[in-house]
């Protein structure tokens, strides 16, 4: 695992392997300590295998997560985590009327003035090439998020919603998710094999969310889906 570094507001720090940093106006990374309306400890960053992962660790503050380089994000709810998958970023929130951003490197960029390293290859997490039927199956699952709905994960559509919209049969669905749910959990991402504590929902979730903010499905695929009865 390579090194991660932050700043913010000048303040630098580099995290090894093994490091974690919690973040808020109480935790190790302070942040505004007299903003009433932050968390005391709003998130972490923390290694697991070879990735490091932004956690939000707050109660309704949402994180986002924008590209350094390029227009992608990724948005962090409240007890939800993702994999940092971009070199250069920045993690935004709102407090009250106040806006805080924290910059983040992975080691392979570094951050200017905090720290460089020799060029390396860039090791991708959880990527998948989907086939056009798995694109429309996620696609159909995530259309709230893609649609920018604060409450998607209460308006994601069940499993047999699902298959009738895509004039699928339900075993023929279950099977097309159970294949790309294994194919992820090959490429290293939790929470999507279904245990016994494991709900089908929070599968659904991890799938959706994991393949949106990877930029695997985008709102264009919303296109190829079938208009709703």
């Amino acid at each position: 695992m390579g090194r991660l570094y932050l700043e913010y507001l000048g303040e630098e720090v580099t995290l090894d392997d093994g490091d974690s940093l919690s973040f808020g106006r109480s935790a190790d990374l302070v942040v505004d300590a007299d903003n009433r309306y932050l968390h005391r400890v709003l998130g972490s960053f923390v290694p697991h295998g070879d990735v490091w992962f932004l956690q939000n660790t707050g109660r309704h503050i949402p994180l986002h997560v924008l590209d350094a380089t390029g227009p992608s994000r990724a948005e962090v709810g409240p007890g939800d985590q993702v994999p940092l998958g971009f070199a250069e970023f920045t993690v935004a929130f709102d407090a009250g009327p106040a806006r805080y951003e924290i910059r983040g490197a992975l080691e392979e960029n570094g951050l200017p003035g905090v720290g460089t390293s020799a060029p390396t290859d860039t090791v991708e997490f959880g990527l998948v090439a989907l086939n056009s039927e798995q694109r429309l199956l996620v696609a159909a699952l995530a259309e709230p998020l893609l649609r920018g709905r604060p409450d998607w994960v209460s308006r994601m559509p069940g499993n047999k919603e699902v298959a009738r919209r895509l004039g699928w049969t339900l075993p023929k669905y279950n099977r097309k998710l159970d294949h790309l749910c294994r194919r992820l959990a090959e490429e290293g991402v939790d929470g999507v094999l279904g245990t016994a504590s494991t709900l089908a929902t929070n599968r659904r979730q991890v799938v959706v969310r994991h393949l949106v903010d990877r930029g695997l499905v985008t709102a264009a695929d919303l296109e190829a889906l079938p208009p709703l009865a």
